[in-house]
């Protein structure tokens, strides 16, 4: 048999206005009980109520404090990726300036510094570009091979809008 806990009590008297009175003993007959224990419930909500105020800064810190420390985390990885995609990227192209100079038909082009600064200048172009409009620009390839001619000295005038 299952033994009800006993709750140490203290009288106290209360001064309520009328209409308090009489919604509390509304509720007390509607569930079933007496005024006494509605007043105790309403006390134990407002209890809870407060405390949980209370400890609403303290869990907001907590929250806080974690989530900025893993956005951190965060941009420090983005920011290692960042800078090894630009070595990478820095690597390709002194690789292809290499190559270039090696490969590079004297007779055709008057020199590899007009070769390698309209590349720079088509690849800064392209780096500025909104990203609808690079990805256009990269995935179309009439524009590639304009770039490239335009690159390797065929056309005279270098476009740099891409």
């Amino acid at each position: 048999m299952i033994q009800k806990q006993t709750v140490k009590t203290e009288r106290i008297s209360l001064h309520l206005p009328t209409d308090t009175v009489e919604s509390i003993k509304f509720l007390a007959a509607k569930n079933h009980t007496d005024m006494s224990k509605e007043i105790r419930r309403f006390i134990d909500k407002g209890l809870a109520v407060k405390s949980y105020e209370d400890n609403i800064d303290l869990i907001s810190g907590i929250i806080e404090q974690e989530l900025s420390l893993q956005i951190k985390k965060l941009g420090n990885r983005l920011a290692g990726l960042i800078n090894r995609l630009t070595i990478i990227s820095a690597a390709g192209y002194y690789t292809n300036i290499t190559i270039m100079s090696e490969l590079i038909d004297r007779d055709l082009y008057s020199s590899f510094e007009k070769i390698e600064s309209a590349a720079r200048k088509r690849a800064l172009a392209y780096a500025n570009q909104k990203n609808a409009d690079a990805v256009a620009a990269f995935a179309d390839d009439e524009e590639m091979k304009k770039a490239i001619k335009a690159i390797k000295g065929g056309i005279n005038s270098v476009d740099t809008r891409i």
